[in-house]
């Protein structure tokens, strides 16, 4: 299964799993795209693979990518 993103108001949650990630990796709770980001690549996922999933969920994630982490929307 490759990587699963969804957008959630202003956020994201999501899930990867090999070969798409080194290991099983899935949300607790909606994140920023700049956290989706991080976590992804935290867990062996390729830019690539990240970007189009976020497109595929939101085609305008890059408009969300400087909204602060305390925003609840």
């Amino acid at each position: 299964m490759p990587i699963k993103l969804r957008r959630v108001r202003n956020r994201y949650t999501g899930s990867a799993t090999p070969p798409d990630s080194d290991q099983y990796w899935e949300t607790t709770t909606a994140l920023t795209a700049k956290k989706i980001i991080a976590e992804l690549r935290r867990v062996g996922c390729h830019t690539t693979d990240i970007t189009d999933a976020l497109y595929e969920a939101d085609p305008f994630w890059q408009n969300r990518l400087n909204e602060a982490e305390t925003s609840a929307d």
